[in-house]
């Protein structure tokens, strides 16, 4: 998605969609996408401004309990439809339960919803910064290429939940979308097809090894003789 123009919904002066704050107000600003045109539109909109249609809402609550593992101030409860994620108010950064994850990966309406959410630009990080902890158990979070070949490095808590910095939600749903995760779920299936082919003849050639050879009896030679008789 390219930058575009929208007037901030504070005073009305024309800002870009990348813009996280109002640089004439100073109104904070978020991005989300049309649910049925996909078009970018201020968070809080009531009608989207390229196809009139309703707005989606995304709902922000109260604090989690939990505290951001890049700025270490609370978390905040947010919805975007049925998918359920808690946000960090400074640095924009979310944290989503598997279940809520994988629900963005396979469902286009979760994905809708949650389109465009976090528009600010990932900063560079230093190699201290790149395995934040998990903000539930504590433990350094893994750092995993999503899907393993979209170039898209997200933190993973196997138990808990996946961190998302800046914009990584858009990516991955961009992703999603250009076919990205269908491709790679073909890819691994040929990668585990090929692997239990060899493991089959690996196991076949062990077998045979230990098998000892039985050498087959020679034929008498008239029937030899009566086989070159029918070919020719």
């Amino acid at each position: 998605m390219n930058a575009g123009t929208l007037n901030c919904p504070n005073c009305g002066a024309a800002v870009s969609t990348d813009a996280p704050n109002c640089p004439f107000c100073s109104a904070r600003l978020q991005t989300v996408a049309c649910s049925k045109c996909h078009g970018m539109m201020w968070m809080g909109s009531k009608f989207c401004p390229h196809c009139g249609g309703s707005a989606q809402p995304v709902l922000v609550g109260a604090e989690s309990g939990r505290k951001c593992p890049r700025c270490q101030v609370p978390l905040r409860h947010i919805a975007f439809g049925t998918t359920c994620a808690e946000e960090c108010s400074r640095c924009r950064g979310l944290w989503m339960p598997a279940a809520d994850f994988d629900r963005i990966c396979s469902d286009t309406e979760a994905q809708t919803a949650a389109s465009g959410y976090a528009q600010i630009p990932v900063q560079a990080m230093k190699e201290e910064e790149l395995y934040p902890p998990c903000p539930t158990c504590a433990d350094r979070m893994a750092r995993q290429n999503f899907a393993r070949r979209s170039g898209i490095m997200i933190n993973v808590c196997r138990a808990h939940g996946v961190w998302l910095d800046g914009d990584e939600l858009r990516q991955v749903i961009e992703f999603i979308r250009a076919g990205g995760l269908d491709r790679a779920r073909e890819l691994a299936k040929e990668q585990l097809e090929t692997a239990q082919r060899k493991l089959a003849a690996e196991r076949r050639a062990a077998t045979a090894a230990q098998t000892p050879l039985v050498r087959t009896p020679e034929p008498p030679r008239d029937l030899l003789s009566a086989l070159f008789d029918l070919w020719i």
